[in-house]
């Protein structure tokens, strides 16, 4: 009976082995981010020696191909005797690793004069005078692959020097990185060459970024409150423009015939006038009336049409009791 049970655990050991063996498969293509590649990484169900190193890695970002029949002889050699090459002519190996470049420095160097500066990170513009690294990758496995050892850097004259600390192999390995990074702000400038008296529109306006360090300390007018100004004089395009360079349209000039609206309750009256003075839209100005020579006070509504409302009739009449 001992001897029966003795045979059933055998056969049981037996299956189980083939069970793993049938289990075990080699990868065609395998991903490593470390230094060498192990037996779990050519290999399914590798159990105990899954970590066993059998091979060292590609360099970083690289890939590799490596015969199918030395993969298996070299598991099988380590003690995975069930190691096959299930078919496999050749199995490619990739280093994962994270590119170093401009975009990355860039975020990195960008985030830190951010701070710096106490701006938002869009607002740093970079350019660099030193040549970058070409192809230069970083652990993958690294929580922080690249990171900042030094930067020297002026906003007034934007000029920086930095130095940056990239991990490759798990050591880290300085670059010097030297360039401009400057503080932008947008400002509204021409579109077009605008002669005196042109008063603007949304065509004639663009959106430029510009270092904030060229124009501090300047006033500068928006969009929204440029439309339907008028400039004061020629000016060209590229222009910045400030609240000196424009003011409101004059829409009744001095000398110009105005039409003169009365609004009393219950009906309007019109009449003609002659300005005294020039004025933009909601404006008071004098105009003096052709037939009386008394002198009132209206508000500019239109091109040479002004109105004079219940409320402004009471001033109008002061005036022509003078």
């Amino acid at each position: 009976m001992r001897k029966l049970a003795t045979t059933l655990i055998a056969g049981l050991l037996a299956l189980t082995a083939s069970s793993a063996f049938a289990a075990s498969i080699l990868r065609p293509t395998v991903n490593v981010t470390g230094p060498v590649v192990t037996i779990g990484d050519f290999y399914t169900e590798a159990g105990e020696l899954a970590q066993t190193p059998i091979f060292r890695s590609p360099d970083l970002g690289t890939t590799g191909n490596v015969s199918a029949l030395i993969i298996a002889q070299q598991a099988q050699a380590a003690g995975f005797i069930q190691a096959d090459t299930n078919g496999l002519t050749t199995v490619s190996v990739h280093r994962l690793s994270i590119p170093v470049d401009e975009t990355l420095i860039s975020d990195i160097l960008r985030n830190a004069f951010a701070e710096r500066a106490s701006v938002q990170p869009d607002e740093i513009e970079i350019s660099y005078h030193s040549p970058l690294p070409v192809n230069m990758q970083a652990d993958a496995n690294s929580i922080s692959p690249l990171t900042i050892g030094h930067i020297n850097w002026s906003p007034r004259t934007a000029r920086f020097k930095a130095i940056l600390n990239v991990v490759q192999e798990g050591q880290s390995r300085p670059i010097s990185v030297i360039g401009n990074a400057s503080q932008m702000v947008s400002i509204t400038t021409l579109a077009r060459n605008l002669e005196r008296g042109r008063v603007i529109t949304a065509k004639d306006i663009r959106e430029e970024r510009k270092p904030a360090s060229r124009y501090a300390g300047r006033e500068f007018l928006a969009a929204a409150d440029l439309v339907g100004m008028e400039v004061r004089r020629n000016m060209r395009s590229g222009s910045t423009i400030t609240p000196r360079d424009v003011s409101a349209p004059i829409l009744v000039k001095r000398g110009a015939k105005v039409t003169v609206i009365y609004k009393i309750p219950g009906m309007n009256i019109t009449t003609q006038g002659k300005a005294k003075s020039e004025g933009g839209k909601n404006d008071l100005i004098e105009i003096v009336n052709p037939i009386s020579k008394k002198t009132i006070l209206a508000e500019v509504i239109g091109r040479d049409i002004a109105i004079v409302t219940t409320a402004k009739t009471q001033v109008a009449a002061v005036l022509e009791n003078r």
